[in-house]
């Protein structure tokens, strides 16, 4: 209807309707690109932020299993402890029979070296490796390894107590 008016000439007096019903077109529509603009904008920020936290919070966890790791060997190896971490990354086969050895490249993977010193100045009484996907886990699998040992020679100690011999073979 308001297109007929203007295209027959009839321009808006004082007191019509017809500006400030333009003018709300206007905003509903200028509101509506903003309310789309708005979305898509929040959402990619919102996701940056998720990312950055996501980091920080896996960083923290990894130095978390440092500081726990060595806590925890620290009171399972009273005369000292050493540990090496070896990243290796490279190719391994997956088929040797297909296609003259067909090679694929293999996931890092990590390897843990560690030693327990003895009270003997200092000489390695255990020497270990421990592999693992990554270096969180291997730190994991030291202690687990560690613990192991420590309830083995609880059991020794108990068994020779007891005065069977240890270990009871036939």
């Amino acid at each position: 209807m308001l297109a007929l008016w203007i295209q027959y000439g009839i321009h808006p007096g004082p007191d019509s309707l017809l500006e400030p019903l333009a003018l709300i077109v206007v905003a509903a529509v200028v509101g509506g690109l903003l309310v789309v603009v708005l979305r898509f904008v929040v959402g990619h920020v919102r996701g940056a932020l998720r990312r950055r936290r996501m980091q920080r919070r896996r960083l923290r966890a990894a130095a978390g299993a440092e500081a726990r790791a060595r806590a925890l060997m620290g009171e399972l190896c009273p005369f000292g402890w050493q540990a090496q971490i070896t990243i290796s990354e490279g190719t391994e086969p997956v088929d040797p029979d297909a296609d003259g050895g067909a090679v694929a490249a293999a996931p890092a993977r990590v390897a843990l070296d560690w030693i327990e010193l003895s009270a003997a100045g200092g000489r390695p009484a255990v020497m270990r490796r421990v592999w693992a996907d990554t270096v969180s886990e291997a730190l994991e699998a030291m202690v687990a390894d560690r613990l192991t040992d420590e309830t083995l020679e609880q059991i020794e100690q108990g068994a020779a107590a007891d005065g069977a011999l240890w270990p009871d073979l036939p």
